[in-house]
């Protein structure tokens, strides 16, 4: 193992969930950022072709150790099973304004959602799942939200890309025959 790898490793695993990036190897190693990224994910690939209990994952150009899917069952015997924080249709309606347009404001998110969103953007701070980006030169200086790593893994995806158009989002809603609040079953 090189050093550069053995260092990869040891980051990893002190790190935990918050994860390394390529910008932690670049500082550690003074090399450009392209060149820390490929030794992160040449390390991530020479790991996970182990096959052992745990893998290197990686969600919007963080990097974690992660245990494999397949060993579920035999940790849930030995752990209690923690609850997944659930979040609210309110909640998850408004992380999606955040993600989509973000940097935003509160007043934003109220004038898209038309109805007080403080309660619900609060939450999600608390929850780590959003994060004060800065503030708007706008008038009052308000202050913008945008989503946080967290995100990623909550909703278990690897990059924005990976959220349905916006575009199609719009094309659904247009839709006569769809009904977002309304019952999918036949009566």
């Amino acid at each position: 193992m090189t050093k550069i790898e053995k260092t990869i490793e040891t980051l990893l695993y002190i790190q935990g969930q918050k994860g390394i990036s390529p910008h932690d190897i670049k500082k550690i190693f003074n090399i450009g950022i392209q060149e820390a990224r490929k030794e992160i994910k040449k390390f991530q690939k020479k790991y996970n072709k182990i096959e052992s209990g745990l893998q290197i994952i990686e969600f919007n150009d963080i990097f974690k150790i992660a245990t494999r899917k397949e060993e579920k069952e035999n940790i849930l015997k030995l752990i209690n099973k923690i609850k997944k924080q659930k979040l609210s249709s309110s909640a998850i309606e408004t992380i999606g304004i955040i993600a989509y347009k973000q940097p935003i404001t509160k007043s934003e998110i109220n004038n898209i959602r038309g109805i007080s969103s403080e309660g619900v953007v609060n939450t999600l701070l608390r929850k780590q799942l959003i994060e004060k980006k800065g503030i708007s030169n706008k008038i009052g200086k308000p202050i913008l939200y945008g989503i946080t790593n967290k995100f990623y893994d909550y909703f278990n995806i690897k990059s924005l890309d990976e959220l349905p158009n916006i575009e199609e989002i719009e094309n659904l809603s247009n839709e006569e025959s769809f009904d977002l609040f309304g019952s999918q079953r036949e009566e």
